[in-house]
């Protein structure tokens, strides 16, 4: 049986590189270099979501499902602000830019997760004098979706 792990020690990381292939080896080869996001607080889950293509059958009255074209997840970062944090600094740049960038997540238990992504955002949270000043970066990743392996 599976033993659940949780996010703690889980590290995000960011690359400009684009990986040769897209698999764990095109992600890891020589020349992808991924540059660790400091003060990450949360990690947004991620996953492909299939729209709803249905017609519902006038002689059984039954509608009919069938799965048609999916998206990509959408994947909320928060992080406390630091903006001496190389990692940070290169995600803020990502989110001006047009172009993918390279993503890394490692968890505690040895698992990987390598995708590509547009970063959207990079928004101050907001909050009050008990609060750490932090940012959410949004990310929509790429159509190919996310690599998972075990390192």
């Amino acid at each position: 049986m599976a033993t659940p792990i949780t996010f703690a020690g889980s590290t995000v990381s960011i690359s400009d590189d684009i990986p040769a292939t897209y698999d764990e080896a095109g992600f890891e080869a020589v020349g992808v270099v991924f540059t660790a996001i400091g003060e990450v607080t949360s990690i947004g889950g991620k996953g492909r979501t299939y729209n709803d293509v249905s017609y519902t059958n006038l002689a059984t009255r039954g509608t009919v499902h069938k799965k048609g074209s999916y998206d990509e997840s959408e994947l909320a970062i928060e992080i406390g602000v630091d903006r001496a944090d190389a990692g940070q600094v290169i995600l803020k740049a990502a989110s001006d830019s047009d172009a993918n960038h390279s993503f890394k997540i490692a968890y505690s238990n040895g698992e990987v997760d390598y995708f590509q992504a547009l970063t959207f955002s990079f928004a101050d949270a907001g909050g009050d004098a008990d609060t750490i000043r932090a940012v959410t970066a949004t990310l929509r990743v790429d159509y190919r979706g996310v690599i998972q392996a075990t390192t």
